[in-house]
């Protein structure tokens, strides 16, 4: 009986100790099951190290509210989602951070993910300057037409209303001329030019230019009208939207000058001038030649101020020559494109062959800024004071 009684209790130990194993293999593969569940092999998790402009919704409301080619993109700014950095497919640094020098950087990093830097404003007003950011990034999504994702602030598309893409071959034909009907509606023109300001002092010096050019255009009695903070002429509000019903009327010429002059950067503020019937004249560091039709605007920088002002005045006084500016329209058209176009983004985060490579930018800060040395002088001694 005695025995019995031990052979018992032996064997009740024996399933304890075996429901408690079995519990315990039971609990982990729950969690391996969790874990699995979470990466989805074709999901790509994206990383907003900080907020990323445009892009406000968080997971894959972007992708599919903007009806991306592919959907299987998933956006976050939560660090910790996947428990480990190096889960993610890719990381994004935007501009702003990345110029600022900030020290809050990735700990940890694999060897498969991507980091990517975005850039939605000029290399010029954001240059970069600390050495951590050389051999730092994969990839580039900016304005910039040799980054891995390139994007534009306008596009051009043709009659078919077919996107013209990058480096536009324009064709090579004798342009109609605008119709009467669209002649009638620049007849109240009787200013020269105007332009909006916001910002006095500019990195690109277009306040120099626009003094410069001021003077030339005073001996043929013309004006340039500066609207903004910066000027005399209010529009009634902050911007320039309530200025669009002047422009349209009044003005021949918009003055379009970029803040900050770098390869590549060129803004919508040239779309002020053509979607009111305003002839552009643009400053910036931009081959216009690759993004706007020929004949439709005057480019500052290659011309001069003195060179622009002669044929302005000689296209006021020509009308003729003047709306020739505007043949343009029955070939194609210029509209506002979505700055940091995360549908590219995704897009190569499904391309097997850049996901292979594994180079990083060896002189990023010289990619970026070729004057960045200078720059980041210029920086330090404001900073200093």
């Amino acid at each position: 009986m005695v025995r019995l009684m031990k052979y018992l209790k032996l064997m009740f130990h024996v399933s304890i100790l075996v429901l408690i194993n079995n519990f315990i293999k039971n609990q982990k593969q729950t969690k391996i099951e969790k874990r699995i569940e979470r990466y989805i092999p074709d999901m790509k998790h994206i990383l907003m190290w900080t907020k990323l402009p445009n892009v406000e919704e968080e997971g894959q409301q972007y992708f599919i509210t903007h009806k991306c080619e592919h959907i299987n993109c998933y956006f976050t700014s939560n660090r910790s989602l996947l428990m480990d950095l190096r889960y993610f497919d890719a990381i994004v640094f935007n501009v702003q951070d990345v110029s600022s020098q900030s020290s809050d950087l990735p700990k940890v990093r694999s060897t498969v993910q991507k980091y990517i830097f975005a850039a939605n404003d000029s290399a010029d007003n954001y240059p970069v300057c600390s050495p951590v950011y050389e051999r730092f990034f994969n990839w580039t999504w900016t304005y910039r037409l040799d980054s891995s994702i390139p994007y534009k602030f306008i596009s051009v598309y043709n009659i078919h209303d077919e996107e013209l893409g990058n480096n536009i071959l324009w064709e090579n034909f004798e342009m109609k001329p605008v119709s009467k009907l669209f002649i009638s509606s620049l007849s109240s023109k009787s200013a020269a030019a105007a332009i909006y300001l916001d910002k006095c002092t500019t990195i690109s010096r277009r306040e120099i230019f626009l003094n410069n050019l001021k003077i030339c255009l005073e001996p043929y009695n013309l004006t340039v009208d500066v609207f903004g903070p910066c000027g005399n002429k209010k529009c009634g509000r902050t911007s320039l939207r309530s200025c669009y019903y002047r422009i349209r009327t009044t003005y021949y010429f918009y003055l379009a000058f970029e803040d900050s002059i770098a390869t590549d950067y060129i803004t919508k503020s040239v779309l002020f001038g053509y979607n009111n019937l305003a002839v552009p004249v643009v400053l910036g560091g931009a081959e216009y030649s690759r993004y706007l039709p020929p004949y439709s605007y005057l480019d500052g920088v290659k011309l001069g101020e003195r060179l622009t002002a002669k044929l302005m005045y000689e296209a006021i006084q020509n009308k003729t020559k003047y709306y020739e500016f505007f043949n343009w329209r029955n070939h194609y058209t210029i509209k506002e494109s979505n700055v940091l176009d995360a549908c590219s983004l995704c897009q190569l985060l499904n391309s097997e062959g850049w996901l292979k490579t594994r180079e990083t930018y060896t002189t990023f800060r010289n990619w970026w800024n070729s004057n960045y040395m200078e720059r980041c002088k210029a920086e330090k001694r404001l900073n200093m004071f």
